[in-house]
């Protein structure tokens, strides 16, 4: 199985959040993990991804990135 992988260098991650329009929220703690419902912030924030035209983020708690690899792999198959 093959899969791509984008990724962002830190020091580049607010201006890619401020070009999807969600940097503010993300700012207020208005953005929560899909996986486990926790809020977002510039600190713990792992992934970004889209899903039916929405965005999508990922703690970096080790049960949401464990839910994100599941999430990933039911997608490609």
């Amino acid at each position: 199985m093959n899969a791509e992988i984008n990724a962002i260098h830190d020091e580049q991650l607010e201006r890619l959040l401020e070009s999807l329009g969600v940097l503010n929220d993300i700012k207020s703690g208005r953005k929560k993990c899909k996986f486990t419902g926790n809020i977002i912030t510039l600190e713990n924030l792992h992934s970004v991804f889209p899903e039916s035209g929405d965005i999508k983020f990922v703690s970096d708690d080790p049960e949401a990135i464990r839910q994100l690899s599941v999430y990933l792999g039911e997608r490609n198959l």
